[in-house]
């Protein structure tokens, strides 16, 4: 591959002067990013509600506290049609997926367990959901911990609900903390997915790119020079919502800047790969949006930002990994809250860059065949 250097960084400095051109795609470029961090940061939150919460026990004042604290809270839902004093077995409760939290009481009633202290009370959670289930156990404990008090009775010094919560990685399960740093990788994917796709196919649309086939240049040199603007433009989106989501919304950043910086680095590749394969099959700047709308929308459900990727069917589940956002969100989630476990960076990464890597010698394949 022969690329002069100088013709390269003309081909640069022409990309970014059409860029600050156009003032709605730098509004665009860096809206979008800010929108979704004020959105998922401060405005939507993953804090759990509509809990079906059911307590078995029977008929007492302390039982009914518990319950209606529970619903006066908001995170409880009222289940009827269950006999809390002839309910079923709890377990069978949550197996019918009737209820997804049950405190059960022994026999003779929540009193009773309080007065002797040798009682415990049996608190079982569906945790399909693990990061759910975590909360509704910390919430079930705390109303009825709330409800012993008023009796003048310490049930975390009886030890009357069994449980050892730990929750390591994110201690007080703000959502901040877990949604930023994917939203990172989500934001910059997206902006740059459509931005560069559109101006590569806006080239031929012109009728410019016939100019740049004319010109002296070669493929590898227009490539790189309408791709590195939008790379240095993505890396850029990272490092300005890594400074927003550190001083505006105190997130705690654990690892090393520079895994940060490859892991958008490999990111942008395989962005700009699949740009430039969508520019190269899509004539006008219209289809170069639907396209990369077709590509965007299952990415960004597959990729892990907003449940788990092992939550999908394992046979959908290989779809998670052609995502390229799967595992820039998983570096960049290790790298802030984890402190960037080699392990589980190097992993990622190297199957990102040889993924990107992949994708970008197909995509310079297709660009050099509609160039010629």
């Amino acid at each position: 591959m022969n690329i002069r250097w100088l013709t390269l960084l003309g081909f640069i400095k022409k990309e970014f002067i059409q860029i600050s051109r156009d003032k709605k795609m730098i509004g665009a470029i860096f809206f979008v990013p800010v929108l979704q961090l004020i959105m998922f940061g401060g405005a939507l939150t993953s804090e759990v509600k509509n809990i079906a919460f059911v307590v078995i026990s029977p008929p007492s004042q302390m039982a009914r506290d518990i319950q209606s604290k529970a619903l006066a809270s908001g995170w409880s839902k009222e289940v009827k049609h269950i006999d809390a004093a002839n309910a079923p077995e709890p377990a069978q409760l949550l197996i019918s997926r009737k209820a997804e939290a049950v405190l059960a009481a022994p026999k003779e009633g929540f009193e009773y367990a309080l007065e002797r202290g040798d009682k415990p009370l049996q608190l079982l959670v569906n945790a399909v959901n693990a990061q759910r289930a975590q909360q509704v156990e910390v919430y079930v404990k705390q109303i009825t911990a709330q409800a012993a008090a008023k009796r003048g009775v310490n049930i975390n010094a009886l030890n009357l609900i069994q449980t050892d919560i730990r929750i390591m990685f994110n201690h007080y399960m703000n959502t901040s903390d877990f949604m930023l740093p994917a939203l990172m990788a989500m934001a910059s994917f997206v902006v740059i997915l459509a931005v560069c796709g559109m101006s590569i196919t806006k080239e031929k649309e012109t009728g410019t790119m016939e100019k740049l086939i004319a010109s002296p240049a070669g493929g590898e040199e227009v490539l790189l020079g309408k791709t590195i603007p939008y790379m240095l433009i993505g890396l850029l989106i990272i490092l300005f919502m890594f400074s927003i989501a550190l001083m505006v919304f105190g997130v705690s950043f654990r690892g090393m800047f520079w895994q940060l910086l490859v892991t958008g680095f490999c990111l942008m590749l395989t962005t700009l790969s699949v740009a430039t394969l969508i520019s190269a099959i899509a004539r006008t700047q219209q289809q170069a949006l639907m396209a990369s709308i077709l590509f965007i929308l299952p990415a960004v459900l597959l990729c892990g930002v907003f449940f788990p990727v092992e939550n999908i069917p394992r046979a959908l589940r290989w779809l998670s990994y052609l995502d390229p956002m799967t595992y820039a969100m998983i570096n960049f989630r290790n790298t802030f809250l984890k402190g960037g476990d080699a392990v589980l960076f190097w992993q990622n990464t190297l199957f990102s860059l040889a993924y990107g890597a992949g994708l970008g010698a197909l995509a310079f394949k297709n660009f050099k065949s509609t160039l010629n």
